[in-house]
């Protein structure tokens, strides 16, 4: 486990412009990117404290691999019976995670990650598997093919610590997104003192936040949907927790927004506009 060093503002606001073409088997997609509002990363007051940046995963769907002339769907990693089959990021969800791990090299907040947290949903894993990569916590870091991590779960060394790391996405016995809150509330009150950690879960994330006492009722700071949940991809919340009485209590830092433009009907018409009914 790497240790925690100090946490390094960034400049501040600027706006970049990213235009980009990804393909696939739906043709070209044009992806324009503009990422706005970013402030400085707050720093934390104290090294003893501990600083959460929490995220939903990105853009995701069931992974398309066939289409005969009937308009019968083959579907990929289902189950037997199909009453499930994995969600994966969507070339915009992969495009947004890159982008995100990007940034968080830039500002050279992976210098100071501990951990990287995500649930036992393959989505959350995808979503930050090359910010664990970039912070030195696994990976195939010394180019041997061979993944160097210290976690021994979903995927042995990626440095991604899946919490919880089972079921699988479609094993017997599978759960729903919301399973992993829980779980994961409880692993952010172990974690150590002074630790720095990106947690990416799903839509029903604020129940974690409200567990450490922060109030989500701000309707800018926490987009909702029609449910309460998070509305969105593209919202980053950095949290502070402080030891009270020796239990971790929450406080927000900042909210950072990033607005995503994509200018294609065929990302909201194949993939959703993020504005979801029963996915989380």
């Amino acid at each position: 486990m790497k240790k925690s060093k100090n946490h390094i503002p960034i400049s501040c606001t600027r706006k970049i412009n990213v235009s980009k073409v990804l393909a696939g088997m739906l043709g070209a997609v044009f992806l324009f990117i503009a990422i706005s509002g970013w402030s400085d990363a707050p720093q934390s007051q104290s090294p003893q404290t501990t600083i959460i940046y929490f995220l939903r995963h990105a853009e995701d769907s069931m992974e398309l691999v066939g289409l005969n002339p009937s308009y019968t769907v083959t579907l990929n990693n289902c189950n037997a019976d199909r009453s499930c089959c994995e969600q994966v990021l969507t070339p915009l969800g992969r495009e947004r995670a890159a982008r995100l791990a990007d940034w968080f090299k830039s500002q050279r907040i992976t210098d100071t990650l501990t951990h990287v947290i995500a649930s036992h949903k393959i989505r959350t894993r995808q979503t930050v598997e090359k910010i664990a990569f970039l912070a030195g916590l696994g990976g195939d870091l010394d180019g041997d093919g061979d993944l160097d991590g210290t976690d021994i779960d979903q995927a042995p060394g990626d440095g991604v610590i899946n919490v919880p790391s089972t079921p699988l996405e479609c094993d017997p016995g599978f759960t729903s997104s919301s399973s992993a809150t829980q779980p994961q509330i409880n692993y952010l009150k172990t974690l150590p003192l002074g630790s720095r950690a990106v947690v990416c879960s799903h839509s029903v994330l604020y129940s974690i936040m409200q567990a450490f006492g922060i109030d989500t009722s701000d309707p800018v700071k926490f987009p909702k949907d029609s449910r309460g949940r998070v509305n969105g991809f593209n919202n980053l919340w950095i949290v502070q927790f402080d030891l009270v009485d020796g239990v971790y209590q929450g406080r927000l830092l900042e909210h950072l927004f990033l607005n995503f433009n994509v200018e294609a009907s065929g990302i909201s018409r194949e993939f959703g506009s993020g504005h979801e009914d029963d996915e989380e």
